[in-house]
């Protein structure tokens, strides 16, 4: 598998697992999404704000677009309009990788408040996966500390198993 074929194959995973992870937040209470929780943010609804908030930055430097403005410890989280920002940015980042692929390889220079980085762009693309797995982490552990029984599977070799078994 050449890297672009593995671009895309990590892009529809993105949209798979924020799917899997969606469809069952949907399914929960507001109550149990905003229920405070100590870890790195304190509910499922404000990790789920900074899944959000980050991968639509990351998407907007490997896309070229506008780096958005948002408020990084907002008081308020509108978790049910973040599921779906969640959700319409991982499709646009696929459909950018995708119709683009060859681009990915081409390095793209962030010089942010935060840090400076030079790195081709399916790097920032492999961050941007890597962090948003590791914050789904924390929403399962949040669930079972709130009593949110059942998680789905969001595991990539899972997906990846099953998404190259039914081609």
């Amino acid at each position: 598998m050449n890297i672009k074929a593995s671009l895309v194959n990590y892009v529809d995973y993105n949209i798979w697992v924020t799917t899997q992870l969606v469809d069952w937040l949907w399914e929960q209470s507001d109550e149990m999404l905003y229920e405070e929780c100590r870890s790195s943010f304190t509910s499922i609804a404000r990790t789920l704000k900074h899944i959000s908030d980050t991968q639509l930055y990351w998407s907007s430097m490997i896309r070229e677009s506008p780096t958005p403005n948002f408020d990084y410890n907002p008081m308020e989280v509108d978790v049910r309009s973040e599921m779906d920002k969640l959700l319409n940015e991982a499709k646009l980042l696929a459909d950018y990788v995708k119709d683009n692929g060859d681009d990915m390889c081409k390095r793209y220079l962030i010089d942010s408040e935060w840090f400076s980085s030079n790195f081709p762009k399916y790097e920032y693309l492999f961050h941007l996966i890597l962090h948003t797995t590791y914050h789904r982490g924390q929403i399962v552990t949040i669930a079972h500390n709130v009593g949110i029984p059942n998680p789905p599977m969001l595991d990539y070799n899972f997906w990846n198993v099953l998404h190259r078994q039914t081609k």
